[in-house]
């Protein structure tokens, strides 16, 4: 990236008192070189007013870290955008589609990035600090502290987007809606808002810039942070308190997440603009488990670490503090002993297992011949490391927290083997999802085009997310699936076999009414082979099915079907390969998937080990996890 040259310059104002004591504000002001005269026009203009002058102090007092990106694509990229949402009349799938085909990873190369500091201007400070006063008056604010507001409100901006007037033109457009909930509860005040943003979610392959306040407006289409910074203009331009907040990667899930939250009563309520999730339910309402949470500030807090210089790139913001204890139930984690009982670091991380790798999310402090991490996410498994010049090495075995708090240490016991059965590789919610999607669908088979006289197999209970095989043994010449209402009539995989064990090919019938597909073609999905592609109709279908006829009356021996799923079961004729962890994975050796098992076993396995299952024919969703009381038990 090119940065703009400071020049610091010492120039003394003969008009403006800046305290001596107030070093950080005296830096800012050296800092932004001939830009100057514009920030201290600000404070001289508030001279008469102790409450305005401290808010545009604290603003240039931090305003060291604010910048915009700028490249020479950046307009086409935004009027692409912009025309995209202009079109009210396009649907999810074409906006992430002219999303990809606007992409452009060599746009947002080699940014040019503009600090605050020296371009900020005095009329647009001025204008945006008397507009937040304003706002400051609504029913959700006014109880609000200098400093609450201050950080709740007042910032100028967000990220690294270019500067607009963003709060006059949000409280243009939400001012109304706020006037008319004037009396009313802040969760209302969401209710309403909430109708007015539509979200669909969209994640650029890598980095873009944070879009300007004008696009977001109108968004779609749109990446979390891009839905988590139109929450903050839009609250904030109305008087409603909002924080952005973050878990740096989820304790049982790889990545991370940002959200909005609404601070009222003394309580944040973790909301997503465009999401459905209820007021303050949006964490609690998912499946992914938080590991840390963070908060962005606009004001310096001195970094979670402030007496080592040697530390993850991480914990060097000096703009985030911990909050995770005002989110979940949480456990003060003491690593009593390490590896290296002669290191001299004074601190010491907890990491997560992402996709195929761990990442830092917390910090602990050093006790005793061990250290200390607080405030940690129960129900997760962590890995302690060490940090020095760029490279992790472990601390310790790694750490299970389980959901009530309790610490215990997963030292791989290699005196006593057991025996494991696997089942997949990975796993979160969406497989359970699927399977109960399913329940109460069921299979009509016949000699009859009417399906008189038939023969029906209902799905009453799935334990596993694979494939699932009826035995019949009787001659049909259709086969329909009817799946249960207020469904999608996702089924992944239907198949038909002989009496010799061969597939059965037929043509395709049905009546299914997909949203924007040819209704052929996404019933043709349930018969392709590709596991991860399924037909799919319209939720308000009452009568949807989908079937084959196989041309002629023949002998089936079984039916097999597989529903809806994301390929991390075991596979036929794929290759997998078991890990434990011991300072570093160690194989346990590797094995070939089966259709007729869809399970590995293995009888060689270490008590209390953490394990890992890759499948190194493909893929690259893994997940760890422990084998108790016979299964796996994901972390």
């Amino acid at each position: 990236m090119k940065y703009c040259i400071v020049s610091i310059m010492i120039i003394c104002s003969s008009f403006l008192s800046v305290s001596c004591t107030d070093k950080a504000l005296e830096d800012s002001l050296k800092l932004s070189g001939e830009n100057r005269a514009e920030l201290e026009r600000v404070l001289l203009h508030y001279k008469d007013n102790p409450k305005k002058k401290k808010a545009a102090e604290f603003l240039i007092r931090n305003m060291k870290w604010c910048h915009a990106e700028d490249s020479p694509f950046m307009d086409i990229y935004y009027k692409q955008v912009d025309r995209l949402q202009a079109n009210d009349s396009i649907y999810a799938e074409e906006m992430i589609a002219f999303y990809d085909s606007i992409y452009k990873p060599e746009w947002f190369q080699n940014m040019t990035v503009t600090f605050d500091l020296c371009t900020m201007k005095a009329d647009y400070l001025i204008d945006h600090i008397d507009r937040a006063f304003q706002a400051w008056q609504s029913p959700w604010a006014k109880a609000l502290s200098l400093d609450e507001f201050c950080e709740y409100i007042l910032p100028h901006r967000l990220g690294n987007e270019p500067l607009e007037p963003w709060m006059a033109m949000y409280q243009k457009t939400f001012k109304s809606v706020a006037d008319t909930m004037y009396n009313r509860k802040v969760d209302e005040l969401y209710e309403v808002i909430s109708w007015m943003v539509v979200g669909h979610r969209y994640y650029t392959p890598s980095y873009v810039p944070d879009l300007r306040p004008s696009s977001l407006l109108g968004i779609k289409v749109g990446a979390c942070p891009a839905y988590t910074a139109l929450g903050r203009y839009i609250y904030r331009s109305i008087g409603v308190p909002v924080v952005s907040d973050f878990t740096p990667n989820w304790a049982n899930h790889a990545m991370g997440h940002e959200w909005i939250s609404i601070m009222a009563d003394g309580k944040c309520y973790p909301i997503m603009p465009g999401s459905p999730c209820r007021f303050g339910n949006h964490i609690k309402g998912g499946s992914y488990r938080m590991s840390k949470a963070y908060r962005n500030t606009y004001g310096d807090q001195g970094g979670l670490i402030k007496d080592e210089e040697d530390i993850p790139p991480f914990f060097k913001n000096r703009r985030i503090i911990d909050v995770t204890n005002q989110y979940i139930e949480t456990t003060d984690v003491e690593l009593a002993d390490c590896f290296d009982t002669e290191t001299n670091t004074h601190y010491a991380y907890l990491s997560v297992f992402d996709l195929r790798d761990w990442k830092v999310v917390a910090y602990g402090a050093k006790k005793g011949a061990g250290y200390v991490f607080k405030d940690m996410a129960r129900n997760a498994v962590y890995l302690p490391v060490f940090y020095s010049k760029g490279n992790y090495t472990p601390a310790y075995y790694p750490v299970k927290v389980d959901e009530k708090g309790r610490v215990s240490y997963l030292n791989p016991d290699v005196k006593h083997k057991r025996r494991v059965v696997l089942t997949r590789k990975f796993m979160d919610m969406n497989p359970k999802k699927w399977i109960k999607a399913i329940i109460g669908g069921y299979f009509v088979l016949s000699r009859e085009a009417a399906f008189a006289n038939a023969d029906t197999i209902h799905i009453d209970l799935l334990k596993e997310c694979n494939y699932q095989t009826v035995t019949l043994n009787k001659a049909y010449r259709y086969m329909k699936y009817v799946p249960p209402v207020k469904t999608e009539g996702n089924m992944a995989e239907i198949e038909l076999y002989d009496e010799k064990g061969q597939k059965l090919a037929g043509k395709v019938i049905g009546n299914y009414r997909p949203e924007r597909m040819d209704a052929m073609e996404t019933m043709k999905r349930a018969f392709d082979g590709n596991v991860l592609s399924s037909p799919k109709t319209v939720k308000t279908q009452t009568d949807a099915w989908v079937g084959l006829d196989l041309g002629r009356v023949v002998s089936v021996s079984k039916l097999v079907y597989l529903p809806r799923n994301d390929d991390n079961f075991i596979k036929e004729g794929e290759l997998y390969e078991l890990f434990y962890w011991d300072r570093e994975w160690k194989s346990l050796g590797r094995q070939v998937g089966s259709r007729q098992l869809q399970y590995l076993e293995y009888d060689n396995v270490p008590d209390n080990a953490l394990l890992l299952l890759r499948n190194l024919t493909k893929g690259k969703e893994e997940r760890i996890f422990t084998y108790e009381d016979g299964k796996q038990v994901w972390w």
